[in-house]
C-alpha cells in the first residue's frame, strides 16, 4: 500500500485508518500528509470498484437481451406476460395469507400419515382383488350367473336414477319420513276411534292425508299407464 512523506517534516503516514497522531511543530503540514494518504486509498477502493462494475456491465447487458428474448417468444406464442405475472403475484398473496398457510402446515402435517399410506396402497389393492376373484369363484360354483347379475344390476342402477329418486326433493320428503319413523317408534300409543276423529283436527295430520292423497292419487295414474 502506498504512503506518502511530508516534504517538509519528513513525517510518514500510518496505513489504516488509525486516530490522527499529535501535531509536532509543523502540524498542519502532517494533518495535510495523513489527508492525502486516506484520499489515495479511497481513490484505490474507488478505481476497484469501478472495474467490478464495466466487468458486469457486458454480463448484465447479455443477461437483459435473453430475458427480452425470452419475452418475445412468449408474446409471439400468444401468452400475456404481464397478465401471468399479475395472477402470479394474487397467487401468491393467497398462499400467503394466514388461513393458506394454516392449512399448509396442516397438510405437512399430514404427509408421514399420507407417505405410510401410499406405501400401504398396493398390498391393499392387491387384497381387495384376491378377495373380489376369491368372491367371483365362489359365485360361479353356486350355479350364480355373474354377467346376468351385472346386467340386471345396471340396469336396477339406471332405472333407479331415471326415477329421480336421488332429486333434492325426493330425498327430503324420504328424509322427513326417516326421521318421522324413528320418532314414532318411540312416541306411538294406541288410539280409539274417538282419538282418530279428534286427530283429523290436528293441522299436521290433515297435512299428512293431504300428501298421502295426492301420493295415492299420482302413484294410481301411473300404475295404469303402467309406467
Amino acid at each position: 500500500m502506498t504512503t506518502l512523506t511530508s516534504p517538509t517534516t519528513g513525517a510518514t503516514a500510518p496505513p489504516g485508518n488509525g486516530a490522527l497522531p499529535a501535531s509536532n511543530g509543523d502540524g498542519k503540514t502532517e494533518i495535510l500528509a495523513l489527508i492525502l494518504a486516506r484520499l489515495e486509498r479511497i481513490e484505490q477502493r474507488l478505481d476497484r470498484y469501478e472495474a467490478l462494475i464495466q466487468q458486469g456491465l457486458p454480463m448484465a447487458a447479455m443477461m437483459t437481451d435473453t430475458i427480452d428474448g425470452w419475452m418475445h417468444d412468449l408474446k409471439q406464442s400468444g401468452i400475456d406476460v404481464d397478465e401471468r405475472a399479475k395472477e402470479s403475484l394474487r397467487l401468491l398473496v393467497e398462499l400467503t395469507a394466514p388461513q393458506s398457510m394454516e392449512a399448509l402446515h396442516a397438510l405437512l402435517k399430514m404427509l408421514p400419515t399420507l407417505g405410510a399410506l401410499v406405501q400401504q396402497a398396493p398390498g391393499a389393492v392387491a387384497t381387495l382383488v384376491d378377495t373380489g376373484d376369491d368372491l367371483v369363484m365362489r359365485l360361479r360354483e353356486a350355479g350364480v350367473d355373474i354377467e346376468h347379475l351385472g346386467r340386471r344390476g345396471l340396469k336396477a342402477a339406471k332405472a333407479l336414477i331415471d326415477s329421480n329418486v336421488l332429486e333434492d326433493s325426493a330425498v327430503a320428503v324420504i328424509s322427513n319420513a326417516a326421521q318421522s319413523l324413528a320418532d314414532s317408534a318411540c312416541t306411538a300409543r294406541p288410539v280409539s276411534a274417538f282419538g282418530l276423529l279428534r286427530a283429523l283436527g290436528d293441522p299436521d295430520v290433515q297435512r299428512a292425508l293431504g300428501f298421502f292423497l295426492a301420493f295415492a292419487k299420482s302413484f294410481g295414474g301411473r300404475c295404469q299407464t303402467g309406467v
